[in-house]
């Protein structure tokens, strides 16, 4: 009897002097009981209820009482919930073992239709955080059929690249949208074994040239592009240099056709010819167009000691168009070039142009009350003799116009 009752005192001990055992997918803490259980449910074994918690992707570890058969589902785990743990001797505790790499890359999609602040709270609800663009690259794989787009933390949604949609840039060469407005999507979450409290600046860290957009299925106009860029994310639309240093420097992929500074749109990657985007072949590319056209837009977050740069070429001509491409008469495009915070531009400005390289194939009204164009080499449509040279159209009733941009 004395040698029964040592036995039992030593099994005793043994039992709740260890800290914890592995059971391969769970590791068991018998005295401790997780205080903030989430749902409980009866009558079921134990194997029911370690089954029940693995299907569960929010479920992360079990409260088991053997006795009742009352399995306490639970969100957190031990090292999540410090100091909210009692001893209970009626009830096992049981975590999920999670592997190595899901510690590290635990990175999961979430097929929803949510804006961004549901889509955050989806994460929350299934025991995660939205996820930064870093925490998606470090965790994605080609062969996974996960390249659907998606909120990340930035506010931006993943994989809008115009190329293949199952690519992920490294993060200086991002170029997912960033929505002004109601945008709905799916959600890419990350789910740590230990919570993190860091906070970061989760934009671009090199380059900071982002895309907007309206919405799903609507680009912006001028005025919107620029106040969601400076309201939202406090900067200013990008110059055209800005957007070429992005996209052929740093490989960011930004060739559209969007809004800049200035009011200006267009794209600069087309016909460039580096470091001036004004002179030929690019003439055509960037230009003034109706503030109420939709395009996407070119929104440059400033860094620290960032100095804005001019978005007018040297010679300060520019070619505007209206609601068509020939749809002025003299007074509108006059009124045009006003409003942009200029005039319109007389034929020596426009000669002056010339001669430094500058080549736009648009009819376009002057101040002498002439329609003409520049033309640096000769090509379908833009030939008028001797090159570069002035070609001059009459005295169109209709045409674009240029303006000069003090």
């Amino acid at each position: 009897m004395y040698i029964f009752a040592v036995l039992l005192s030593f099994l005793f001990y043994f039992k709740f002097g260890i800290s914890f055992s592995s059971t391969g997918r769970y590791i068991v803490v018998p005295q401790h009981v997780l205080l903030g259980w989430m749902y409980e449910l009866e009558d079921i074994d134990r194997i029911q209820c370690l089954l029940a918690c693995s299907r569960k992707i929010y479920c992360f570890s079990v409260n088991y009482n053997r006795k009742s058969e009352v399995c306490q589902i639970n969100k957190q785990m031990r090292d999540d919930a410090t100091g909210d743990f009692l001893v209970n001797s009626s009830y096992e505790y049981m975590e999920k073992v999670i592997n190595e790499d899901f510690k590290e890359h635990g990175i999961y999609f979430m097929a929803r239709d949510d804006g961004y602040e549901d889509a955050a709270e989806s994460c929350s609800n299934h025991l995660g955080s939205i996820a930064s663009y870093e925490q998606l690259y470090n965790a994605f794989q080609p062969s996974l059929e996960n390249c659907k787009e998606g909120w990340l933390l930035s506010g931006e949604i993943a994989f809008t690249e115009l190329t293949d949609p199952c690519t992920l840039k490294p993060p200086e060469q991002r170029s997912n949208v960033f929505p002004c407005k109601a945008y709905q999507s799916g959600a890419y979450c990350y789910r740590q074994y230990n919570q993190s409290a860091d906070t970061f600046d989760h934009l671009p860290k090199t380059q900071r040239i982002i895309r907007l957009t309206d919405s799903n299925w609507k680009k912006l106009n001028a005025d919107d592009a620029e106040s969601c860029c400076s309201t939202k994310f406090n900067g200013h639309l990008a110059t055209p240099l800005d957007v070429y240093n992005n996209s052929l420097s740093l490989g960011v992929n930004l060739c559209v056709y969007g809004w800049l500074s200035k009011m200006l749109a267009g794209n600069p990657c087309d016909g460039h010819t580096p470091p001036d985007f004004w002179l030929y072949p690019a003439g055509n590319y960037i230009r003034f167009m109706p503030l109420t056209n939709e395009y996407l837009a070119f929104c440059l977050v400033p860094l620290a000691n960032q100095t804005y740069i001019d978005p007018f070429p040297s010679h300060r001509v520019v070619n505007g168009r209206g609601e068509s491409r020939y749809s002025l008469n003299y007074y509108d495009a006059d009124a045009l070039c006003n409003s942009r915070g200029g005039r319109m531009a007389t034929r020596a400005e426009v000669e002056y142009a010339l001669q430094l390289g500058y080549d736009c194939c648009q009819i376009g009204w002057v101040t002498s009350w002439e329609a003409i164009y520049p033309i640096v080499e000769p090509r379908d449509g833009c030939y008028c003799g001797g090159f570069p040279s002035i070609c001059n159209a009459g005295f169109n009733v209709y045409a674009s116009v240029y303006c000069y941009m003090p």
